[in-house]
């Protein structure tokens, strides 16, 4: 990795003294508008894929306070029906985003996003307790693989001086998920067309656009630069050069096999941190809309756009941070210290929630920001220790032991507020959930110290990595 500070690339640092000027300038102009072309083509794309996935995975949040009586769902039932959705998505993860490694991009996501619709639309079908599990379970299995396979092929697109940041495009799908879906769904549920009862209607509509999108990822989705013709020529070899000189540049002593990747403390560092960072983001996804209604007299809308405040929040500080991460090269540095705010966020949350709902919600802002903002930055690190297979695999491995995390985070919650929930026994989870992000936060920088120790990094990659020590 190079300091973007420094204003060249490796190619440009071999230009005589003369024309150095010159070709900096065509090769910025040439790099901005290759990286334009990709975001516009794919990367958008991709985020509005991302914010439908997100939306049909926590939508029971919104459907709750209407679909838990009636189909008899206890406290306990609707937490261990959330998380189940990650049994299914851990157990297929791994195997998913091998076999888009192997057979493309376009083609996977396409199936993925197709099975993942009719399963969302099928919610609407759900009658009981059984039935509600075993839909989120086949629902995790649609949906498994997205996500690191979307990471994977990123890595395939994106030099890593900008990947934070177009990382962070993709992610923000997250936040803007909530901030557009929360009060859309409770704006859904407020209609009964058919005397269907407003949550199943809500969960047929969300789960149809899936279908229409998948068609759209099969055509316009392009496995990889070389295949780009929508690129001019120029364009093409400046990616896919850039491309190749960095593998070539930080591929030495990476694993270069799953069961390598898997052994590599480094790996496993991030997976535990990703997985601690997990279990606070989907307490908030699944918890947020009932605790504000404990907090107050609201309606649906209303709690949507509640809800949605910590998210707008999130949106934002995950452009800054990455943007940051990118031109400095302090990858850790901005992921540690956001992290420790954002468990001191939830902190002041926990013990706020009874009598200052307000600042309560300042705090579930920067808890927000501590789990979902630094995303980016924690995926910008990964491509710096895994590549080829071993990232296939890898990327899906930190994915899945990270989405373990979903499952532990609903049935902890619901565990500690119990059936009979009070802004004491939230009060309680939420201060648990703050533990977890200092946890992340603690692995993210003994990795951070790790990295320094690679005998083999350049003295460049070195001074990125490990720049916030």
């Amino acid at each position: 990795m190079a300091h973007e500070k420094k204003g060249q690339t490796a190619m440009e640092s071999t230009s005589a003294p003369g024309p150095v000027s010159y070709e900096k300038s065509e090769a910025d102009v040439l790099e901005k508008q290759t990286m334009r072309r990709v975001v516009r083509r794919l990367v958008v794309l991709l985020f509005f894929v991302y914010i439908l996935n997100y939306l049909d995975r926590t939508n029971i949040a919104i459907a709750k306070a209407e679909m838990a009586p009636a189909i008899g769902l206890t406290e306990l039932a609707y937490g261990l029906g959330a998380g189940v959705f990650f049994i299914g998505y851990v157990l297929f993860e791994v195997p998913s985003n091998l076999v888009l490694y192997r057979v493309g991009a376009r083609l996977w996501i396409t199936r993925i996003m197709v099975t993942w619709g009719l399963v969302a639309m099928a919610m609407s079908l759900v009658q009981g307790p059984v039935s509600f599990f075993v839909l989120r379970f086949l629902l995790g299995v649609a949906e498994a693989g997205l996500v690191p396979g979307v990471l994977l092929y990123l890595t395939g697109w994106v030099p890593s001086l900008r990947r934070a940041r177009i990382i962070a495009l993709f992610y923000l799908a997250v936040p803007v998920s909530t901030v557009v879906g929360a009060p859309l769904s409770g704006w859904l549920m407020g209609f009964s067309p058919f005397g269907f009862e407003g949550w199943r209607f809500m969960f047929f509509i969300e789960g149809l656009p899936c279908l229409f999108v998948a068609a759209l990822v099969f055509f316009f989705l392009t496995d990889s630069p070389a295949q780009a013709t929508w690129l001019s020529n120029k364009q093409r070899t400046w990616l896919t050069d850039s491309l190749r000189r960095e593998t070539s540049e930080h591929g030495a002593g990476h694993p270069h096999s799953l069961k390598a990747a898997v052994k590599d403390p480094r790996v496993i560092g991030v997976a535990f941190a990703f997985f601690a960072m997990i279990v606070p983001l989907y307490a908030l996804g699944f918890f947020l809309p009932t605790i504000v209604r404990q907090a107050g007299t609201f309606t649906n809308t209303q709690v949507g756009f509640i809800t949605a405040v910590p998210y707008v929040v999130a949106s934002m500080m995950m452009v800054l941070l990455s943007r940051r991460s990118d031109k400095s090269g302090k990858r850790f540095q901005y992921y540690v210290v956001p992290a420790l705010a954002g468990a001191g966020g939830l902190l002041l949350a926990a013990f706020t929630l009874g009598s200052y709902p307000a600042v309560a919600l300042v705090g579930f802002s920067i808890g927000a920001v501590g789990c979902i903002s630094t995303l980016p930055v924690l995926w910008s690190v990964v491509p710096f220790m895994l590549s080829g297979v071993a990232a296939a695999g890898g990327i899906a491995f930190i994915t899945a032991i990270g989405n373990i995390g979903g499952f532990v985070s609903p049935y902890l919650v619901a565990l500690i507020r119990g059936d009979n929930a009070t802004l004491g026994t939230s009060s309680a989870a939420i201060a648990v959930n703050a533990l977890f992000l200092v946890a992340a936060a603690i692995s993210m920088f003994l990795v951070g110290r790790s990295l320094r120790k690679r005998t083999n990094m350049s003295t460049n990659e070195s001074s990125d990595v490990t720049a916030d020590r």
